[in-house]
């Protein structure tokens, strides 16, 4: 006769399902859960502080860029400064531009006259 021991484990029953036992302990799962937020909050954050110093960054060189061209308006302003000041320049504008004349000149006017075109051979 054959004896069967009773305390065999059974190693495979067909149908039968085996229990999964979780691979990460409950305390071990919330951890990780956590840090993981916590990894994507930082980078997060961090990435929108480089993205807002790069448009800090080309702000201030668009502000650079507009400060030199205001310093040369500037400059080529106070030299007009400097010549408006000047009798020989201011002499200079009013024969040209009001057709004034020092005493004892005599100003020409000539008309401009329609100009024949030239004929084609």
């Amino acid at each position: 006769m054959r004896t069967v021991s009773v305390n065999k484990k059974l190693t495979y029953l067909p149908g039968a399902k085996a229990k999964a036992k979780p691979a990460v302990p409950v305390k071990n799962r919330a951890t990780r859960v956590l840090l993981i937020i916590a990894v994507l909050y930082f980078t997060i954050l961090l990435g929108s502080q480089y993205w807002r110093s790069v448009q800090l960054q080309h702000s201030l060189e668009t502000i650079h860029t507009e400060i030199q061209t205001v310093k040369a308006q500037n400059e080529a302003m106070s030299k007009e400064i400097e010549r408006l000041h000047s009798p020989a320049y201011l002499e200079q504008k009013a024969r040209e531009d009001l057709g004034m004349v020092r005493s004892g000149e005599l100003l020409f006017y000539f008309q401009n006259k329609d100009k024949p075109s030239p004929q084609l051979p």
